[in-house]
């Protein structure tokens, strides 16, 4: 094995001059090492008179430039131009997320977060003269709420720094706080719909961990379910979603809106949601507008009923007829949801970002570790956070990207 301790050493740091091998070289190495095992998982690969082991060394040394972890200034040459225009330095700067007028923000001082919400109190009883009061349980959720971290490092030579003509570089740090301000909202697009994703690799996002139960008795395991509001007296599925997703238009809005203002919790009684927030895709942003902001009712494309040549001008839901929800909902658009995807909730209710440690940039110390080694800047961003649903009774989920839309 000494064999193997002196060759990984040197992938992980070559004595030539600025050069630094990157440490996924040696797991390259190990991989290579396994094919040459007597049998498999028996890791004597290395002790295999076959085993290319100087051939590797070789290549890592012939081409170090290749491994670097800094970015060297030659791959952004065009940095280093003098007289460059500076005009779109600005455009791929990062915006505020959207879902911190969704979700509300906690504080975490521990690994993990347990969180146990009780329902309201049972409904009172009559009492007959002689007889004993009844006695009612109580029902509530026990939540675990673990936090994630998050991060990322960039890491500049000396040179690109002090050579860059266009100012980008130096200020770069704070885009790395811009891109996890970005991935926040990204985590919070498919957190919010339950579901795991790994639409952002190579990141990966898992399902909502949320369960529970409906006055039914009816376990339930995902945030939305046709079954999310439904008692024993019910005799039909109620729930925080259709039994099939539809594109958004103004029947459905006002069906969510009526599923939100009926929701019961596992005891069967009534909770009372407050609609105030429409979060859509950007393939509804305009529509949402036309939906919420329009003091007319909203002639909105592909609306059922009534037609502009057949309707009575002044009637509900006609032309020229009031539109009782303007300005009822705050409309927030999500421009990485899925498109189609749109939900009707109360903001702030329900579901939460729970965070551990804020975001932090740390610039690595100059004359020290491999800052010293590369002569290079770098830089490292840190988050510890997590998202997640506590009760997503207080939500309506219309559509999750699964229905067919059409302008």
């Amino acid at each position: 094995m000494i064999l193997r301790e002196a060759t990984l050493k040197y992938l992980m740091r070559s004595p030539y001059a600025d050069s630094r091998i990157n440490p996924a070289i040696a797991h390259v190495a190990e991989a290579i090492a396994s094919k040459y095992e007597s049998s498999p998982g028996k890791k004597d690969g290395w002790e295999a008179p076959e085993l290319p082991w100087r051939k590797i060394l070789e290549t890592a040394a012939s081409a170090p430039q290749l491994l670097r972890e800094a970015i060297p200034s030659t791959a952004q040459g065009q940095l280093l131009r003098a007289g460059i225009q500076l005009i779109a330095n600005a455009w791929y700067k990062r915006y505020p997320g959207t879902y911190t007028q969704v979700a509300q923000t906690v504080a975490s001082s521990r690994r993990q977060e347990f969180y146990a919400p009780l329902f309201g109190a049972a409904r009172p009883q009559e009492v007959k003269a002689g007889t004993p009061f009844r006695e009612q349980g109580i029902k509530g959720q026990d939540l675990e709420v673990i936090n994630r971290k998050f991060g990322a490092i960039v890491a500049f030579e000396r040179e690109l720094f002090d050579d860059d003509q266009t100012g980008q570089i130096g200020t770069f740090a704070q885009r790395l706080g811009e891109s996890m301000a970005m991935w926040q909202d990204q985590y919070f697009s498919r957190k919010f719909i339950g579901v795991a994703s790994s639409d952002f690799a190579p990141s990966t996002i898992e399902a909502s961990k949320w369960t529970g139960e409906n006055n039914n008795g009816d376990a339930i395991s995902t945030p939305f379910s046709v079954k999310m509001y439904r008692t024993k007296q019910d005799t039909t599925d109620i729930g925080n979603r259709p039994t099939t997703f539809v594109q958004l238009s103004y029947g459905p809005l006002l069906t969510a809106f009526q599923r939100l203002r009926q929701a019961k919790d596992p005891l069967g009684q009534s909770i009372v949601v407050i609609p105030d927030t429409l979060l859509v895709s950007t393939f509804d942003e305009i529509n949402g507008r036309m939906l919420t902001m329009s003091p007319a009712f909203p002639a909105v494309s592909g609306q059922e009923g009534e037609t502009a040549s057949t309707a009575s001008a002044g009637f509900f839901r006609g032309p020229f007829g009031i539109n009782p929800v303007q300005g009822e909902f705050k409309l927030v658009v999500n421009i990485h949801l899925v498109a189609g995807v749109w939900s009707l909730l109360q903001g702030h209710k329900g579901y939460i970002e729970q965070v551990r440690d804020p975001m932090e940039i740390t610039q690595e110390q100059p004359q020290s570790g491999d800052s010293f080694v590369m002569d290079a800047y770098r830089f490292r961003s840190r988050a510890r956070w997590e998202q997640d649903w506590l009760d997503p009774r207080f939500a309506y989920l219309g559509n999750d990207g699964s229905a067919s839309i059409s302008q």
